[in-house]
C-alpha cells in the first residue's frame, strides 16, 4: 500500500542522503538528482526533507537609477519587490505550503532572495526549508533565526533591481538538476539531493536497509573503541 505524503516524508527524515543516495544507485539512478557542490548550508548541521514548491526567477530589464529621496527609494524598490515577492508569496498563501521545500532557480546570481525577515514568514506557513541556486542574505541574522537555508551564493545584494518573476510551480533547474514540483528535496551537511516523487518509496526501502546495515557495524565500532552509544545507531525508531 503506497504511503501517504506525510507517512513518505516521516519516514525519509529518518535516513541520511548517503543512505538515499545508495538507493538511487540501486535504481540504477546514478548522480542522478545530486545538486552540485556548489550548494551549501549557511551553517553546519542543517537537514530537512519536504516537497519542492518551485519558483523560477530571471534577470531584471531594468534597475535602480539615482534616487534624489529615502521615499523615491523606497518607492522604486517596493514596486520591484511587489513583482517578485508576490508573484511567489500570493500563491503560496492559496494553498497548504506545510512539509515544502522552496525551491529558487536564479540561474546562481547573486541576489539575495532569501533573507532573515521573509525566510522566518515562509516557516510560519509551514515550509522546513529554502534552497537557493543564486542568494541568502542577513547570514548572521538567518543563522540566529536557525533558518534552514541552503544557497550557491552568500551575498549582501537585494534581488530587488537584480531579477524579476517568471513562473511558479513549474520544472526549474537548480544547481544542475531539474526539480519538478512535488519532488522530494532532501538536504543535510553533505548536500542536497532530489528524488522524483514517482520513486521515493523505492528509493526509501532501500536507503532503510542500508542504514540498518551501517548502523548495527558501526554500534560493535562504537563498542570496540569505548565510544558512548548517540543517536545516530537508532535512527530508524
Amino acid at each position: 500500500m503506497a504511503l501517504t505524503n506525510q507517512e513518505l516524508i516521516e519516514e525519509i527524515r529518518k535516513v541520511r542522503l548517503a543512505d538515499l543516495s545508495d538507493g538511487m544507485d540501486a535504481l540504477g539512478l546514478v548522480n542522478k538528482g545530486s545538486m552540485s557542490t556548489d550548494m551549501r548550508p549557511i551553517r553546519p548541521g542543517i537537514r530537512f526533507a519536504g516537497f519542492a514548491w518551485t519558483v523560477k526567477l530571471a534577470r531584471a530589464d531594468e534597475t535602480f537609477e539615482p534616487c534624489s529621496t529615502v521615499e523615491e527609494y523606497l518607492e522604486i524598490n517596493n514596486k520591484y519587490c511587489h513583482d517578485i515577492y508576490g508573484s511567489f508569496m500570493g500563491p503560496m498563501q492559496k494553498e497548504d505550503v506545510t512539509d515544502s521545500v522552496l525551491v529558487f532557480d536564479m540561474g546562481g546570481y547573486p541576489g539575495g532572495i532569501i533573507g532573515s525577515e521573509n525566510i522566518m514568514k515562509y516557516k510560519l506557513w509551514g515550509v522546513v526549508g529554502a534552497v537557493v541556486d543564486g542568494g541568502c542574505r542577513d547570514s548572521f541574522e538567518c543563522n540566529l533565526e536557525e533558518a534552514n537555508v541552503f544557497s550557491t551564493k552568500r551575498t549582501f545584494h537585494h534581488v530587488s533591481g537584480r531579477m524579476k518573476s517568471d513562473s511558479v510551480q513549474v520544472p526549474v533547474h537548480c544547481a544542475g538538476v531539474t526539480v519538478h514540483p512535488g519532488d522530494v528535496v532532501c538536504a543535510d551537511d553533505d548536500g542536497v539531493l532530489v528524488i522524483p516523487r514517482d520513486r521515493a518509496e523505492e528509493v526509501l526501502t532501500f536507503a532503510k536497509a542500508i542504514l540498518e546495515a551501517d548502523q548495527k557495524v558501526r554500534k560493535s565500532h562504537y563498542k570496540a573503541l569505548g565510544l558512548e552509544e548517540d543517536s545516530t545507531l537508532n535512527r530508524l525508531a
